[in-house]
């Protein structure tokens, strides 16, 4: 029992010093002794592949925040484009509203009339009824009868006006009645809504030759209206023999879904 303890002591004594050995090489490795090559060739595989572990963590972790600041960036540059998608619409917007007051100076100086510059504001199309509300009232001078128009003709006249709006009766009301006349032949009728959008040329000579595709514009007969303001072109015409007349279809040359910016003419006696 004795020697055992004994053995055991001198197995510990020298695992001790084993361990000294490798330490005192390890920490300094300028001494060269009998386990250094030993303890290279047990360390070197577990140094390698640790590294090769490190490495790989290190990658993605790097890739990771790589990922990370990437997706930031592109969520910036999102709401940067998103910024200058804005600002390219109102500056459209802005570009479309300047083009069409040009054409709207453009319209005085073809006509040589006084207006005043509006807006709509509310619309009713839809139904057998069809008028607009603009934002020019008695206060701006506007007055009941006053036409109004664009750059693409006719729109309507006003039929009510309080201080600041005016309610304006489009002509594709079929209790709106203007005097037109076929811009090529320069032969008259009276034109009204259809109920449906359209416009319809009553009372038209049954002998005057119509053909699809002709304008027709304000004859200026009556003094409500000036002469000349476009209405519409021609896509389809009646003329059955048992009648005295024949009737004449307009497409209207106002796109009255869409109309934005308009003109209250004056007449040269208000």
């Amino acid at each position: 029992m004795h020697r055992l303890k004994d053995l055991w002591k001198k197995i510990l004594i020298f695992f001790l010093f084993f361990i000294f050995l490798i330490i005192l090489q390890i920490r300094n490795p300028e001494i060269r002794g009998p386990f250094r090559g030993i303890l290279g060739n047990i360390l070197n595989p577990l140094v390698y592949y640790s590294y090769k572990v490190y490495d790989g963590i290190s990658s993605l972790f790097d890739n990771y925040i790589y990922l990370v600041n990437t997706k930031k960036e592109n969520e910036a540059l999102k709401q940067r484009l998103m910024a200058l998608n804005i600002q390219n619409r109102i500056l459209n917007e802005k570009l479309h509203e300047y083009e069409q007051l040009k054409k709207i100076l453009r319209f005085k100086d073809n006509y040589q009339v006084e207006f005043l510059a509006a807006s709509v504001v509310g619309k009713h199309i839809d139904g057998y009824s069809k008028y607009i509300f603009i934002n020019v009232g008695q206060a701006d001078g506007a007055l009941i009868n006053d036409s109004v128009a664009n750059e693409m003709g006719l729109i309507g006249k006003i039929v009510d006006v309080v201080k600041n709006r005016s309610k304006v009766l489009l002509i594709t009301d079929p209790n709106n009645k203007v005097s037109v006349m076929n811009l090529r032949t320069r032969t008259t009728g009276i034109m009204s809504g259809d109920g449906s959008g359209g416009l319809v040329v009553e009372f038209y000579d049954k002998l005057d030759k119509v053909y699809k595709g002709d304008i027709f514009v304000t004859s200026g007969l009556g003094g409500l209206y000036i002469k000349g303001l476009a209405v519409g072109k021609v896509y389809a015409y009646s003329n059955n023999p048992s009648d005295i007349f024949q009737r004449v279809y307009l497409k209207p040359l106002v796109n009255f879904n869409s109309i934005e910016n308009l003109v209250v003419i004056k007449s040269k006696n208000d």
